[in-house]
């Protein structure tokens, strides 16, 4: 059976998610890193496998996928031992894709933030409203519970946790998901889940910080 291909790109926060659930969930990747993302996203060959020219892009014995989210269910879906991280039962799963639902939104808004502070401009203030919205909306979710979506932690976790991550990174900015005591113990919760996850994280952020040492 030909290999699973994932084209990456270290740096990259949806890469950084699809990464994390294939090792969780025990599957190999042959990973083509790249070095000039929008280059190589535009050439014909790759423009024709993904028209939207994004990444992360997955190769699957023919079937080719874009969106980290969708890439992610997908492996789960087809490749995981069990369905606990994205669960079968419409009534759970439809919490877990309502949690994502919402995460990609904020993703949305704090991907702006980041590109108008790598370009030198300062971030828009919608923007920064919505971050900071999508923290207290997920600490008021978080109140008596352990996880985002059901009694376990799922796809809905690791994916918004990589966004709360991403927030304390981007410099002069002043996100600070900690103020939040049900966010910053899920955090820790999520963090001691699996060395995985953590190992990931520290690939994304080691390969952004010469990027973020070019903007301070």
């Amino acid at each position: 059976m030909a290999p699973i291909v994932l084209y990456d790109f270290d740096a990259s926060f949806p890469c950084t998610l699809v990464r994390i659930v294939a090792r969780l969930i025990g599957v190999e990747l042959k990973t083509v890193k790249l070095k000039d993302v929008v280059k190589e996203m535009a050439t014909p060959e790759m423009t024709q496998k993904n028209p939207q020219r994004t990444i992360p892009l997955l190769e699957d014995n023919g079937l080719i996928i874009a969106e980290s989210r969708a890439i992610a269910m997908y492996l789960i879906s087809k490749y995981a031992k069990d369905d606990s991280l994205y669960p079968r039962d419409p009534q759970k799963r439809v919490l877990v894709d309502q949690r994502l639902f919402f995460d990609f939104d904020v993703y949305g808004a704090m991907a702006n933030v980041w590109r108008s502070v790598m370009s030198g401009k300062p971030p828009d203030h919608t923007c920064v409203q919505k971050v900071n919205g999508g923290l207290e909306t997920w600490n008021r979710i978080l109140e008596g519970r352990q996880w985002l979506a059901g009694d376990n932690v799922t796809l809905a976790d690791y994916s918004a946790c990589l966004v709360v991550t991403t927030t304390q990174i981007i410099p002069k900015t002043d996100f600070n998901p900690y103020k939040y005591k049900n966010v910053a113990e899920w955090i820790s919760r999520i963090e001691s889940s699996s060395q995985k996850y953590v190992e990931e994280v520290k690939v994304f952020r080691e390969a952004t910080r010469p990027i973020l040492e070019k903007v301070k």
